[in-house]
C-alpha cells in the first residue's frame, strides 16, 4: 500500500521521522551506532560536559531517553561520565575512542545528509529543517 496523507500533523510528523531515521540508520549501516546515538555523540562533541539534563534539553528528548541512550553510548566506551557540581548530576564527555567514532562515521552522515538534499531538493531541505526546528521550539514542553 502507498503511503498516505494522514489527517493530523503529529501522525504526518511520525511518518517523516520514521522515513528520514529510516535513511540515516541506513547510511550507519552495520556501525553499530544507531543514528539516535550518534546525534548525541555529535552534540557532546560540539558541548562537552553537558549534563544528562542539558543534553535532553538541547536534543529535545525525554530524561529517561537521554539516561538510557547515555548508558549505551557510555557502555559501548563512546563517552564518560563524571560526577558534576551536584553529586546527582552526571556530566559527559567523549572518549577518544568516541571521537574517534564520530570522526570514522561522518562521511557516512554526510552521505545521508545528501541522500536527504537530493530526495527532497536542497532547498525544500533547508526549508523543513528551519521549519521543524522553529515547530520543536515552540511547541517543547516549558
Amino acid at each position: 500500500m502507498k503511503l498516505l496523507a494522514l489527517p493530523c500533523y503529529c501522525a504526518t510528523l511520525r511518518q517523516a521521522a520514521r522515513a528520514v531515521t529510516a535513511l540515516y540508520e541506513e547510511a550507519l549501516g552495520d556501525s553499530g551506532v544507531p543514528a539516535t546515538q550518534y546525534s548525541v555523540l555529535q552534540v557532546l562533541d560540539f558541548v562537552p560536559n553537558l549534563t544528562t539534563t542539558e543534553l535532553a534539553e538541547a536534543i529535545g528528548i525525554d530524561q529517561t531517553t537521554a539516561t538510557r541512550t547515555l548508558a549505551l553510548i557510555r557502555k559501548s566506551g563512546l563517552a564518560i561520565d563524571t560526577v558534576g557540581a551536584d553529586r546527582r548530576q552526571r556530566c559527559w564527555a567523549l572518549t577518544p575512542k568516541g571521537q574517534s567514532e564520530l570522526k570514522k562515521l561522518k562521511p557516512r552522515w554526510e552521505a545521508a545528509q545528501e541522500a536527504f538534499e537530493k530526495r527532497l531538493g536542497r532547498t525544500q531541505a533547508a526549508v523543513l529543517k528551519k521549519v521543524s526546528y522553529l515547530a520543536a521550539s515552540k511547541l517543547a514542553p516549558n
